[in-house]
């Protein structure tokens, strides 16, 4: 039986959605996410939109993808307000996208985000640490790319 294109398409979705959670646990657990997991889901999206759009789609896809989250997400790196290692997460996650997709999964992002640090002060305020609470945005960015890839209508 061959294997068809919405067969790959399925399991292309499902590569991806993995890396994001492997970055998102990454996250969670360590506070960091490995500059080898963002290497990986950078070059697979390269592969994955060269074999699907050719050479051309690798820059009217997946660069733009990428200077499109660097430029959203930048800034509040700049700022302090998130770490370089969601900056790179992001922008290797918006490769496999392109720049309209990549848009909509950094709104889906910002809202997860939102209600991530609501939550997660909430729980550090609690426990009454009194030290210095990082919340893991990596994993309101992989919600965010989770949504918009798995749930298309977002996008419209």
């Amino acid at each position: 039986m061959p294997i068809s294109a919405a067969d790959v398409r399925v399991v292309l979705l499902i590569l991806f959605t993995g890396l994001l959670a492997l970055g998102a646990g990454w996250d969670l657990s360590r506070r960091r996410i490995p500059n080898q997991l963002v290497i990986a889901l950078f070059a697979a999206g390269i592969v994955v939109v060269a074999v699907s759009s050719g050479v051309r789609g690798v820059l009217t896809v997946g660069v733009a993808g990428a200077m499109t989250g660097l430029v959203v997400w930048l800034p509040l790196w700049l700022m302090g307000f998130i770490g370089a290692g969601d900056v790179k997460f992001f922008v290797a996650a918006a490769v496999w996208l392109g720049p309209r997709a990549t848009l909509g999964a950094a709104l889906v992002s910002a809202i997860a985000g939102g209600i991530l640090a609501c939550v997660w002060l909430a729980i550090r305020m609690r426990k009454n640490s009194g030290q210095r609470t990082t919340v893991p945005y990596g994993v309101a960015m992989a919600v965010g790319f989770a949504v918009v890839t798995w749930v298309p209508i977002v996008m419209r």
